[in-house]
């Protein structure tokens, strides 16, 4: 008889049949970072409750707090962000996040960055953690969607994409669904990209306008 048990805390020990912490504090530390990203993956597949957090979810909230507890980390004083303390730690999640963990881990960010309405500049929390340019290509696209909602006149199809990056039901409260308010949330990410590295083969300070300048009488 097998009378093998995953052990605590372990990669076997994640059941994406049940809404569970995860120690990722530990399993980032025990574990081949191959093996993290193949288990968190699989484990999405059986997880297709849109109100339940999967496993990739509840990797992002760990690299938020661990950066919200870290240390401030100011390349510009309009774009403040943190950094871990623990920089191995921080190095590895970076590897999750830009590589082992893409394409999967793209709509998550998308998720976190729009349904954060009450504390938006915490978003560059995870932006400094972000370095693909495929990932910034998709916050740029998904920024140029909302811009381009911002004039539809209809109220219900307004915040229609919005919620669907949140992850809202289309019947849920318009107000945290402004595609206005998600632009601005977006724009301010791409401005700190635009600080810390080149995105020029990306886009551009004119492309992240949300105004255009009257013409002089």
């Amino acid at each position: 008889m097998n009378t093998f048990k995953p052990k605590k805390d372990s990669l076997e020990n994640i059941d994406p049949s049940k809404s569970q912490l995860i120690n990722f504090e530990k399993i980032l530390k025990e574990e081949k970072l191959e093996a993290v990203a193949e288990k968190l993956i699989e484990s999405t597949f059986a997880e297709q409750h849109l109100m339940r957090k999967d496993a990739i979810d509840r990797l992002i909230d760990f690299a938020f707090f661990k950066a919200q507890t870290g240390e401030y980390y100011i390349i510009h004083m309009a774009y403040p962000t943190k950094r871990m303390h623990d920089r191995e730690m921080e190095e590895k999640i970076k590897k999750l996040f830009n590589d082992l963990l893409y394409p999967e881990i793209v709509l998550r960010l998308l998720k976190f960055f729009a349904r954060n309405v009450y504390d938006p500049d915490s978003n560059l929390y995870l932006a400094n953690l972000i370095e693909s340019d495929e990932i910034i290509r998709s916050i740029y696209d998904t920024f140029k969607l909302f811009k381009k909602d911002i004039f539809i006149t209809d109220k219900e199809k307004k915040t229609l994409n919005v919620k669907r990056i949140q992850q809202f039901s289309p019947h849920s409260e318009a107000r945290l669904s402004s595609p206005l308010d998600a632009c601005s949330r977006f724009k301010y990410i791409l401005e700190f990209f635009m600080i810390k590295k080149d995105v020029s083969h990306i886009y551009k300070a004119e492309d992240i306008k949300m105004y255009s300048l009257a013409n002089a009488s």
